[in-house]
Order: structure tokens, then sequence, then C-alpha cells
């Protein structure tokens, strides 16, 4: 009974709209409430909460949303966009591939789906609406390329991952790299196709001039990941580490090379990243009260149990896995769902052979589809505001680039060696 009663609270207040933080920390409190037998003192659930938040590695999550926030703040987000417009632009679709373009260009420095949808989707998204494009299918490209964000290097969640289970960050970062550049291939094969078979505008190809000025104009922000990732790979700094130095490059570029952002816009800038940070962090705190209440019931061991017999068949196992992250990536916000679910099924992959590596990039990937599907999906709440179109024009076009995102997720989760060949080769 306290459990059914918790989960019915927590599933009602998110259907309510409350905070996702706020449902979370109220199952474990509803269940310990509803059985007066539980001699667990409430004070565990702070004492949880601030356990999962009291963490190193997790200090890089706050630079790298503030690394997003003077991107979009300080001139960085446009100049990228140039840049992929003079390199792309001039393709079939050539706005969309500009779009997804700009995205992977993006991911180098913010590491993060919302920072990319908020602050690239604007520029995309009001540029191709005013090119002739469906406003649909202009918000389904932003909402779909922005996923790459959290892939290639520097990766929030990755980050998470590796805080959570123990797992090397410094490779989990750069095993992301060919599967973002695999999901941005896919998704620039289906837009060329798109374009084709829609007769979809194109824009005069640049001359080589133009390219070399707008690749001049962003080159230090295309700088930052090659900073980074060869920083972490050089053992200059840790990943903690590498996250600081990408917030102090990403100000000095935005204050002084570009002299867009004024010291009243810095202060603004880090009131703005100090607000999403505390949301992050809640999310994080409440979902490590919930991950203590599994752990205490069993569910952990009892999952492993069930899903013991699979370990023999690794293939089958995997998918079970994938589709059980479908799933909860529908219901839950990325970060929650990763604390929840990465020390349950880790294990389970340990034991059935499957690289920690390559089961957290793999994680990451599936639980990004849920950034673009309803019912919570940020990247698709963010696009339907700013190009004003209704749930029902997006969900027509989004499923092609669900679609294969998708096959993308699988090619990886059946190809180890996508994800752990660069890890391999880079840090051995």
């Amino acid at each position: 009974m306290p459990v059914a009663l918790s989960s019915v609270t927590g599933f009602l207040l998110l259907v309510l709209g409350i905070p996702v933080a706020l449902a979370l920390v109220a199952i474990p409190m509803v269940f310990l409430f509803a059985d007066p037998t539980i001699r667990t003192p409430m004070l565990v659930i702070p004492q949880k909460m601030f356990g999962a938040m009291d963490s190193f590695p997790l200090m890089a999550v706050p630079f790298f949303v503030l690394v997003g926030q003077v991107m979009n703040t300080g001139g960085i987000t446009n100049r990228i966009f140039d840049f992929a417009n003079a390199l792309v632009g001039h393709f079939r679709g050539g706005l969309a591939q500009v779009n997804i373009v700009a995205s992977l260009l993006m991911s180098g420095m913010s590491g993060s789906a919302v920072a990319d949808a908020s602050g690239l989707g604007q520029v995309e998204i009001e540029v191709m609406k005013k090119e002739g494009y469906d406003p649909g299918f202009a918000a389904a490209v932003t909402a779909a390329s922005a996923t790459v964000g959290p892939i290639v290097p520097p990766s929030i969640p990755l980050v998470i991952v590796g805080a959570i289970t123990n797992t090397s960050i410094s490779q989990l970062l750069v095993a992301g790299l060919l599967p973002g550049l695999l999901m941005t291939a896919a998704m620039c094969l289906l837009v060329a196709y798109i374009g084709r078979r829609d007769n979809l505008p194109t824009r005069p190809r640049a001359t080589v001039r133009h390219l070399l000025v707008t690749f001049a104009r962003s080159a230090p922000a295309l700088f930052a990941p090659v900073l980074l990732v060869g920083g972490i790979l050089m053992g200059v700094f840790t990943p903690t580490e590498a996250s600081a130095v990408a917030a102090a490059y990403a100000i000095l570029i935005a204050c002084f090379w570009y002299r867009e952002l004024s010291l009243r816009g810095l202060c603004t800038v880090l009131w703005q990243s100090a607000m999403t940070v505390g949301a992050i962090f809640l999310i994080i705190a409440g979902a490590a009260a919930v991950s203590w209440l599994l752990t205490w019931l069993g569910v952990p061991q009892s999952l492993a149990a069930s899903l013991s017999g699979l370990a023999e068949t690794p293939a089958l196992l995997m998918l079970v896995m994938i589709g059980f992250l479908l799933v909860i990536g529908c219901f839950l916000e990325s970060n929650a769902a990763l604390i929840l679910v990465a020390p349950l099924l880790v294990p389970i992959g340990l034991s059935a052979g499957f690289d920690p590596v390559h089961m957290g990039t793999v994680m990451v990937l599936v639980l990004m589809l849920g950034l673009v599907t309803p019912p919570v999906g940020m990247n698709m709440f963010i696009v339907m505001s700013i190009a004003k179109i209704s749930l029902r024009h997006y969900l027509r076009a989004i499923w092609p680039f669900f679609a294969i995102l998708l096959v993308a997720v699988l090619i990886v989760a059946f190809v180890p060696q996508i994800s752990l060949i660069v890890p391999q080769l880079l840090l051995r």
C-alpha cells in the first residue's frame, strides 16, 4: 500500500505540473508517512539528497551551464551559425543542414541540449521561417539536432553518469565523439532526402573569402573543444577542472574578443546560470532520494534477478535496456533518469560483459531521445514555444528525426567500438 500510494502521488504531481524535483522528493516522503511501522527517520531523505550533491565531479555541471549561457549572450552562437551557413547553406534544404552542423559545432562548448535548443534555436527557427520553411519542420530539426549537444564532449549527462557509476569521466567524454558525429551524419542524410523530396530552398554557395571570414570570426569558439579535450587527454587538467577552464575561456572571448558581453550582462548570465544549476541539482537531489527508496525496497536486486537470465544473450538484454530507457525518458527529465537507472542497469550490463563506458554512452544516447518526445521533452517545449506551433504540428514533423536517431542509437549499441575506439586510442 505505501509503495502504491507514493508512486501514484509522484505521478499525479508530475501530471499537475509540479516541478520534477519536488515530485521526486514527495515519493519517499509519502512512503515513510504512509507506513507507521517503518522506523526509518525522515531525516534520511535530506541526508541522501545532500550526499548526492556533495560530489567533486558534479562541480563540472555549473561551469558547463555557465558556458552555454555565455555562448547565447556573448555573440558566440551567432558566429557559429554564420560559419555553418557558409559551410553547408548551399545544399538542398540548406538551412536545415546549417541547423544540424551548427548544433554539432556548439556542442563542443556547451554540453547541454537545452542550451543549444534555446540559444541557437531562436536564431535558426526564425531564419528558417523567413526563408519559407514549414515552422513544424524548423522546430523538429532544431529539437533533434540539439540532442547532439550532450553527446559530443563536453557533456553534462556523461559527467553525471561517470560520477554516479565510478566510471572514468575522461573516457566517457571522448567516447561520445564518434556517436555524436554518427547522429549528425544521419540527420544530414535525412534532411538531404526530405530536401529533394519537398524541393526545399537553397542558398547561394558561399565564396571562399566569405567562408574564411566566417571561420575566422568563429575560430575562438571552435577552438574551445580542442582546448578542453586536448587538455584532458594530455593530463593538464581533469574533466572537472576543464569545465572551469571552459567557463573562463568563454567569458574571456565574449567580453574581450567579441566584446558583446558587458559587466552588467555577465552578472545577468551568472544569475541565469545559478537558477538553471539550482534546478538541475534539485532534480539530482530528488532523484537520489527516490534511488535510496528503491534500493531500500530491494528494487535493484529484483531487477537484476529478473534480467539475470538475459545475461547469456547480451543482444536481447541490450534491446530490453534500450526499451526500458525509452519509456523512462518519456516521463522523466534526463538527469533525473540517469541518477535513478544508471546504478540499476550498469551492474546488470557488466554481468553480461558490457563495457561500462559503452553502457554509459548508450544510456545517455537513448535518454536524449526523450528530449524530443512528449510528455516532458524539454527540447520539444522550447522549440514549440519559439516556432509558435501546436503539439500535433510538431509531432507530425519530428517522427522521421526520432526514427533516424533511434537507428543511430541502435548502431552504437550493437557496434561497441564506435564509442570505445577513441578512448582506447587516446587514453590507453
